[in-house]
């Protein structure tokens, strides 16, 4: 189902296509016989999503079951809008929306896989001072400090209800609370492991004039994963 309360105000409870539909190999042969699969099709819906929702509703006993590592990722926003879900440390089999509504280079994120297998991606280590590594996708500096209780909150960096999907929540924290370094680039050395390089941009400022004013300095991590 949608992360997105008001997602499913609109549409209702059903399995959204993002995150992802698995049906069995039973399920399937019966969906796709002649006149099921005629009716179905027949069906005044024009996404495939509720199409596949109405059959199994009309055409089968089946009735879906959600399963919580399926994220559809209805928000949109800047690259920080989804930080707090990659960011979790919850494991997340699917995803979506990364190409479209908020910019991310997943790819770049799940080469990690290739030194510390898939479970590896996303987990999170805590550090000395206060430093979390969410793999593949940041690396994030507290300087005020943080600990496991509040590590274990999901951090709401996005607008909208999500709690029955996610949670429990604590505020999205600002620059001062939180200095991020995010994945830039990834890259496999064959035979050797993975080199991530996390960067955190300086602050940007445009006047009325266009004139762009750099407001400290960029910062590089580079993390080797030896295999």
């Amino acid at each position: 189902m949608s992360d997105n309360f008001e997602q499913i105000r609109i549409f209702g409870l059903l399995p959204f296509g993002g995150g992802g539909i698995f049906i069995s190999l039973p399920l399937a042969a019966r969906l796709t016989q002649p006149r099921v699969w005629q009716a179905c099709m027949e069906l005044p819906n024009d996404q495939g999503d509720q199409i596949v929702d109405q059959c199994l509703k009309k055409h089968s006993q089946t009735r879906t079951t959600f399963d919580p590592y399926l994220h559809q990722m209805d928000f949109r926003g800047d690259e920080n809008v989804a930080a707090g879900y990659y960011e979790s440390g919850r494991q997340m089999l699917s995803v979506h929306h990364w190409r479209h509504w908020y910019p991310l280079d997943m790819p770049a994120v799940a080469y990690v896989g290739k030194a510390c297998g898939d479970e590896g991606i996303l987990m999170r280590w805590l550090f000395e001072h206060d430093m979390v590594l969410s793999n593949g996708y940041s690396i994030v500096h507290y300087p005020k400090g943080i600990d496991t209780d509040t590590l274990y909150k999901i951090e709401q960096t996005w607008q909208g209800d999500a709690e029955h999907k996610m949670g429990p929540l604590r505020p999205a924290l600002d620059a001062k609370h939180k200095e991020t370094y995010r994945i830039r680039d990834t890259e496999i050395l064959e035979g050797k492991g993975v080199r991530q390089v996390y960067t955190n941009r300086a602050e940007r400022v445009t006047d009325k004039a266009g004139k762009v004013t750099v407001k400290g300095q960029d910062k590089v991590l580079e993390l080797l994963w030896l295999i």
